[in-house]
């Protein structure tokens, strides 16, 4: 009985370590002792994600430069492609929908019509009127705050580009699975997001992210664009961050999602010798 009570004990502390082990902000420091802070985030405007811990404001005083996955716009044309190509591939009944998600969005129809579809599918597939508030949004003026400088990975171009060499066809696929998208289903994409996010397993929310994304991108070309989208961005991140990290106190902003997988983020970090301590994102709630 003794030997049973300590293997279930055992087992019941193996647990809770890997319980714990869940987090999607994390302290990461060589033996070298660099060390640098990485906040997987998520482009949501949900007050539910936005109340940061006392660990997220301690580690930003500890930083000098808060990198985040690309720099902010200043020249709407870097979002612009095959407006004339448009009326080829859509239906009166996609432009009535365009235009009425438009002016959800806030967005002037005349312009969504320029953006290039795969982009305009993206931003109309949430089913929250897009603005500044998101919680990455957030931390980067909360990094402005505590006097950090600020530092894209990858640039504008980089960044705005990252699906430009599917065929035009595959672009405009899209955008049509996505107006034929219900509201609906839009928030329950969302709550399952929010829900799968909130409990901070990083394997978990990027399994769940690539099983909403996939279904609004055709079936061949899904591997292009998991492969675009994912691995190689997160091999992309890591080696920068390395570059960066020798000259700088980092803290970093990337969507959770890159920070999951046996190729993630974070577990490049660990393969390259550094020590990963999970920390508090968010204050509890009383």
């Amino acid at each position: 009985m003794k030997i049973k009570t300590l293997i279930i004990l055992i087992s019941f502390w193996i647990f809770n370590v890997n319980a714990n082990e869940n987090s999607i902000f994390w302290q990461l420091k060589n033996t070298e002792g660099q060390e640098l802070y990485i906040f997987g985030s998520i482009h949501v405007d949900d007050n539910r994600l936005v109340n940061f811990s006392d660990s997220v404001k301690e580690a930003m005083q500890k930083s000098d430069l808060l990198v985040t996955e690309t720099n902010v716009v200043k020249d709407p044309e870097v979002l612009k492609a095959l407006e004339n190509e448009y009326a080829n591939y859509l239906s009166d009944g996609d432009f009535e929908k365009i235009n009425e998600l438009s002016n959800f969005h806030s967005i002037e129809e005349s312009f969504a019509i320029k953006l290039k579809p795969w982009l305009l599918g993206f931003i109309f597939s949430s089913p929250k009127p897009m603005n500044p508030f998101s919680q990455d949004n957030l931390l980067m003026v909360m990094g402005r705050d505590y006097g950090l400088s600020l530092k894209g990975l990858e640039t504008i171009d980089e960044h705005y580009t990252v699906l430009d060499k599917l065929p035009v066809e595959e672009q405009f696929k899209i955008l049509k699975n996505v107006l034929l998208l219900s509201e609906e289903k839009k928030e329950q994409n969302y709550e399952l997001m929010i829900k799968t996010y909130l409990t901070f397993d990083l394997d978990k929310i990027l399994s769940v992210d690539e099983k909403i994304t996939k279904s609004t991108i055709p079936n061949k070309s899904w591997g292009y664009v998991k492969n675009e989208l994912i691995h190689k961005r997160n091999k992309l991140f890591f080696e920068r961050l390395m570059t960066l990290l020798k000259k700088n106190n980092l803290f970093v902003v990337v969507g959770a999602s890159h920070l999951g997988g046996s190729d993630g983020v974070l577990d490049q970090f660990v393969h390259a010798g550094f020590k990963k301590k999970p920390l508090e994102a968010f204050k509890k709630s009383n």
